[in-house]
């Protein structure tokens, strides 16, 4: 070991001076202060890329810098003060919600906290949706591992939770037809080693036939197509309320500030509801894991930031776009990265999706976006489809990947702590391979409890709110007739009625804000971005669940909508 640090130490010090490299076990920990925060990744880099440890602790600072304060609820009580529990998950991403589900299967007193006040907050509700094949991941990944398993479940497991997922594909355009050969024989051979059924080696006028939109500059193509599209809030969503509905619970505006350990095990867990105190604790913490695995004296593995841009086309482009449902990449460079590049991604809900970028930066929640940013994806994206115009942009957003500096996942039972599970370092494909980390997590812990029963009463079906816009002209005006509420559209983009609303104001998990109904029904997700509607969904919000309109909130616990007016208020 200290051979390995010297060497480490020396390497480190020709490219970034002042750092200091020092072992823990079998792990190396870097600690100094440089000038850049580029200078802070790129020694991460530097020692994960040795593979001569078992993970990289990086406490270097930045001169200079104070990151921006963790957004924390507002909310101080003792609601949970005292509970005890079988297990804590901590995160309410679609990884942690797919835990909780597995969790259900059995009989045990299961608790996700959440420190935002809905699921799907973070990078669970800021990404493109696609369900990825592996072509980019290489033997030995977890990565690929947890893709191989998980893609197989999709089927069964939407039709389960009754979450729309369709096969679109994937495509990867090449600009230089010399290179065509090569290529063939590379992917062809990829897909063989990653177990990926139907490449088809696309010349350009067959690549046309499916992208009658491509730009000349595209000469031939690769088509993959067992990639999927799914709505991660959606599914996200489906698998927490499946969860709850088969005995397990979800606490919002719930934060972990901190843990009590004895003996390498977690006794107690502090958040600003009280103190819990679970038998095994899940670390599903997103941004945030390595935070959560020092509290635990468990962290062995950094999280860096990594910030994307995506904007969203108006639905009535997708043709001139993508006709087929089919992702289309530009790949023109060699250079080495992390990222899968972005590309013109149609979603489940048939917008177009162009991005996003990727972005090495130290902020854990920075979602500004920039003009500059978009402007980089479309100037990119424009060699692929001409048509391509942001005129035609109704919203755009920015996510951030919990990447680790060995770009893999860590699924895997604590390494100093006995009772902590971690599922962290989730990044591409982890929306893809989640469903397959859920099923080692929660064998881990259970494991880790002694065993646990069955719960033979377990239900997979979760029941979607009803989408009237999918109906039959038949079926709408019976179900209308029923139930007025159900001809009342509120959301005229979208067509989303006011029964719709009024169903996930009600539903096992129910939303508190009209972000919270955004993500469940789509109201306001289209080309007016809510500016005709919103008005209308915090109106039904707050009759349904009996709030006045005043204390409705767009999101979060800020900011309130409406003020009383004077009269209201001498009222």
């Amino acid at each position: 070991m200290k051979t390995k640090i010297f060497k480490l130490q020396k390497l480190i010090n020709e490219n970034i001076p002042g750092i200091t490299v020092s072992p823990k076990d079998d792990c190396v920990v870097l600690t100094g202060e440089v000038n850049d925060y580029q200078d802070l990744f790129q020694a991460g880099k530097i020692a994960a890329e040795t593979k001569d440890f078992y993970g990289v602790i990086n406490k270097i600072t930045v001169k200079g810098y104070t990151p921006t304060p963790e957004r924390k609820p507002n909310i101080k009580d003792k609601s949970l003060d005292g509970l005890k529990l079988d297990v804590l998950v901590i995160g309410g991403g679609v990884i942690g919600s797919a835990i909780l589900r597995e969790l259900s299967k059995y009989k045990l007193n299961t608790l996700l906290v959440e420190k935002e006040e809905d699921l799907a907050m973070q990078a669970s509700g800021r990404n493109d949706g696609c369900i990825h094949m592996g072509a980019d991941l290489h033997k030995g990944q977890k990565k690929l591992a947890y893709l191989q398993r998980a893609v197989k479940m999709y089927p069964q497991m939407c039709k389960e939770l009754e979450v729309d997922y369709r096969l679109d594909g994937q495509t990867v355009g090449f600009d230089t037809a010399i290179l065509k050969p090569f290529v063939k024989f590379y992917l062809k051979r990829r897909a063989k080693k990653n177990k990926i059924p139907g490449l088809r080696i696309l010349s350009r006028k067959k690549l046309l036939e499916l992208e009658p939109n491509l730009s000349e500059s595209i000469k031939f193509g690769a088509n993959f197509p067992s990639a999927g599209v799914v709505c991660p809030y959606g599914l996200t969503i489906a698998l927490a309320e499946s969860a709850v509905i088969n005995g397990a619970k979800v606490k919002f505006n719930t934060y972990v500030e901190s843990m009590k350990l004895k003996d390498h095990k977690i006794i107690s867990v502090k958040t600003n509801r009280g103190t819990i105190y679970p038998r095994v604790v899940v670390n599903a913490a997103g941004v945030f894991s390595d935070i959560i695995a020092d509290m635990a004296d468990d962290q062995f593995f950094t999280i860096h930031p990594r910030k994307g841009t995506d904007t969203i086309m108006d639905k009535s482009k997708t043709k001139d776009l993508s006709r087929t449902g089919i992702t289309v990449f530009k790949v023109g460079s060699t250079k080495k990265t992390h990222s899968k590049g972005g590309g013109i991604i149609p979603t489940i809900d048939l917008n177009i999706l162009v991005g996003p970028d990727a972005i090495e930066q130290p902020e854990r929640e920075d979602f500004t976006t920039c003009k500059a940013n978009v402007d980089r994806i479309f100037d990119k994206h424009k060699e692929t489809m001409n048509k391509l115009s942001e005129r035609d942009i109704i919203t755009y957003f920015s996510g951030i990947r919990a990447a680790t500096y060995e770009e893999d996942f860590v699924v895997q039972k604590g390494k100093w702590t006995s009772n902590i599970v971690h599922a962290a370092g989730i990044q591409s494909p982890g929306l893809t391979a989640a469903p397959a980390i859920a099923q080692d997590i929660a064998r881990f812990a259970v494991e880790e409890l002694g065993g646990a029963t069955p719960n033979t009463k377990f239900n997979p079906i979760r029941k979607n709110v009803i989408q009237t816009r999918n109906l039959s002209d038949d079926d709408r005006d019976a179900l209308i007739k029923t139930n007025p509420n159900y001809g009342k559209i509120i959301c005229r983009c979208e067509e989303i009625s006011k029964g719709e609303i009024i169903d996930s104001i009600h539903s096992v998990i129910p939303p508190t804000t009209t972000d919270g109904i955004k993500r469940r029904v789509r109201a306001g997700m289209g080309r007016c971005q809510g500016g005709f509607c919103q008005p209308l969904v915090a109106q039904i919000l707050a009759e349904e669940t009996g709030e006045k309109l005043t204390d409705i909130r767009k999101k979060g616990t800020g900011r309130i909508m409406f003020r009383d007016t004077k009269g209201e208020q001498n009222a």
